[in-house]
C-alpha cells in the first residue's frame, strides 16, 4: 500500500476516534480496526496490485527510447541431398569465332558440413513522432492515477470499517442498555412480589410484571444476535480470515456532545474546493484525463515517420573455433553493417485516422468522467455536510431527552413509594427512560460515523 494509503487509514482512524481508549482485555479499538484492514482488507490488497503492475509499466515504457541490443547465435549441421545439376558447359569455338555451349546433367552427391552463426544486433530509436516519450508520460500518469485510486479505496475501506466498527459498539451498548432494563424489570417483579404479600398490591401486577420481565428478556436475546451480526460484518471488513472481533472499545465520540462540544464544518463550498486539492478520486481522474491526451498525441505519431540506427556484426562458418571459427578471430570471417533506418507509412488504410479520432472521444469521455466525479463529491459533501448538522443537534436533543426521563423515572418511583401511583405509571417511566438512552446512542453513534463520511468526502482531516 502506498504511503498516502496508509495515512489516510490513519488519518480517518484520528479523526473518528478522537482521544480513544486503550484496549482493555484483548478488545478491539478503532484504530487496531483501521490498521488490521489496512494490512488484510482484499479490496486494497487488489488496489496495491493495480499500484504495482502501473509502477511495471512505467519501466516497460521506457523500452521505446533506449538501445535494444540482440545477441543471436546457432550451431548445427547442414545436410544436402544427392540431386542432379543441369549446367550450361562450353563445347568449343563455332565457325563463327564465337563459343558454343551445350547444357550437361551432372549428378551431385550427398553432402552435410557444420554450419555455426554468431550475431550482435543494436538498434537505437531516434525519432518515432515522439510516440515513445509520449508513452512513457502516460505511463506516469497512469501510475500516478492507479495511486490515487489506491487512496480512494484506503478513504472507502477506512469509512466501511468505522461505520461497521461504529454498529458493533452500537449493538453492544444498545445490549447494556436492554440488560440494565431487565435488570430493573426484575426489581420490580420483587417489589410486585412483596406488596402482594403484604396485601398492599395485587396479583394482576404481579402477573403484568412477569410478563414484562419476559419482554425485556426476549429483547435482549434478540440484541444478542444483532451483536454477532455486527462482530461478523466488522470482520469482513477487516479481512474475513482469522479475524476476530470478540468485543470493540467505545470510542470517545460516542460520549461526546453534539455541537456543543465541537465546531460546526466549514461551508460546503470551503469544502468542495478542499476535496478538489485532497480527494485522491478527482486527483485520479485528472490523471486520467491527461493520460487520454497522451493517448491523441501517440496516436498522431502514426502520421510522422520513425528514423532509427542500426549496427550488427556477425559471423558464420563450418567451424566453431580456430583462427577461421566463428568463435576465432573477430577481424576475419564476419559481415558488418551500420545504417540509418527510416520507415514511414503513407497509407494504413486510413486505420491512423480512426485511431486518432478514436483517441479523442476516449479523451472526451474521460473529462466527461472528471466532471463527473466533481459533481458526486459536491453532492457528497452537501448530504454529508448536512447530516452531520443534523444528527449533532439531534445528539443534543437526546440528552435533553435523557435528562427528562431520568427525572421522570425518580418522581414515579417517589410517587410509587408515597401510594400515590401505580407499577404501570414507573413501568412507562422505565420504559421511556430506555429508549431515550438508545435514542440517544443512535444519535451518536449516528453523528460519529457521519462525520467520518464527511472526512472521507472531503479527503482528509477538517
Amino acid at each position: 500500500m502506498s504511503a498516502g494509503a496508509l495515512c489516510l487509514l490513519a488519518v480517518l482512524g484520528a479523526v473518528a476516534s478522537p482521544a480513544a481508549a486503550a484496549p482493555a482485555g484483548g478488545a478491539l479499538t478503532l484504530d487496531d480496526a483501521l490498521a488490521l484492514a489496512g494490512r488484510q482488507n482484499k479490496d486494497l490488497r487488489l488496489s496495491r496490485s493495480r499500484r504495482e503492475a502501473a509502477g511495471v509499466d512505467v519501466t516497460a515504457s521506457w523500452a521505446g527510447v533506449l538501445p535494444r541490443l540482440d545477441l543471436s547465435a546457432s550451431g548445427g549441421r547442414d545436410f544436402v541431398g544427392a540431386r542432379q545439376s543441369v549446367q550450361v558447359v562450353p563445347t568449343g569455338v563455332g565457325p563463327d569465332g564465337l563459343p558454343t555451349f551445350q547444357q550437361q546433367a551432372i549428378n551431385i552427391p550427398a553432402t552435410d558440413f557444420a554450419d555455426w552463426s554468431l550475431g550482435l544486433k543494436l538498434s537505437q530509436p531516434i525519432f518515432d513522432g515522439l510516440r515513445s516519450w509520449n508513452a512513457i508520460r502516460r505511463a506516469e500518469s497512469m501510475e500516478r492515477a492507479s495511486a490515487g485510486q489506491l487512496d480512494e479505496a484506503a478513504l472507502t475501506t477506512a469509512f466501511d470499517v468505522t461505520r461497521k466498527f461504529y454498529e458493533v459498539v452500537k449493538a453492544e451498548r444498545s445490549l447494556a442498555v436492554l440488560e440494565e432494563t431487565v435488570a430493573r424489570s426484575e426489581e420490580l417483579v420483587r417489589r410486585a412480589d412483596a406488596l402482594f404479600a403484604e396485601g398492599r398490591g395485587l396479583k394482576g401486577d404481579a402477573y403484568a410484571a412477569r410478563v414484562n420481565l419476559a419482554n425485556d428478556r426476549i429483547n435482549v436475546e434478540s440484541q444478542r444476535a444483532r451483536v454477532a451480526q455486527a462482530r461478523s460484518d466488522l470482520a469482513v471488513a477487516l479481512g474475513g480470515e482469522g479475524v476476530d472481533v470478540p468485543a470493540v472499545v467505545a470510542p470517545a465520540a460516542v460520549d461526546a456532545p453534539g455541537l456543543g462540544g465541537a465546531a460546526e464544518p466549514p461551508p460546503a463550498e470551503a469544502l468542495l474546493a478542499r476535496a478538489r486539492a485532497a480527494r485522491p478520486l478527482l486527483r485520479s481522474q485528472r490523471e486520467l484525463v491527461a493520460a487520454s491526451g497522451l493517448d491523441v498525441a501517440i496516436a498522431r505519431a502514426d502520421w510522422w515517420p520513425a528514423l532509427s540506427l542500426q549496427a550488427a556484426y556477425n559471423r558464420e562458418g563450418p567451424s566453431l573455433t580456430g583462427s577461421e571459427g566463428v568463435l576465432g578471430d573477430p577481424t576475419r570471417q564476419y559481415t558488418a553493417v551500420a545504417q540509418v533506418a527510416l520507415t514511414w507509412n503513407l497509407f494504413a488504410g486510413r486505420q491512423t485516422q480512426a485511431q486518432v479520432a478514436k483517441a479523442g472521444i476516449a479523451e472526451a469521455q474521460a473529462r466527461i468522467g472528471a466532471e463527473q466525479a466533481d459533481q458526486q463529491v459536491a453532492s457528497e459533501i452537501a448530504r454529508a455536510r448536512s447530516a452531520l448538522v443534523a444528527l449533532s443537534r439531534s445528539a443534543l436533543l437526546a440528552a435533553e431527552s435523557l435528562g427528562s426521563a431520568e427525572e421522570n423515572v425518580k418522581l414515579a418511583r417517589a410517587r410509587l413509594d408515597a401510594g400515590a401511583a401505580s407499577q404501570l405509571e414507573v413501568r412507562d417511566a422505565l420504559l421511556k427512560l430506555t429508549q431515550a438512552k438508545l435514542t440517544l446512542l443512535q444519535a451518536r453513534v449516528d453523528e460519529a460515523v457521519a462525520r467520518a463520511d464527511l472526512n472521507r468526502a472531503v479527503g482528509g482531516v477538517l
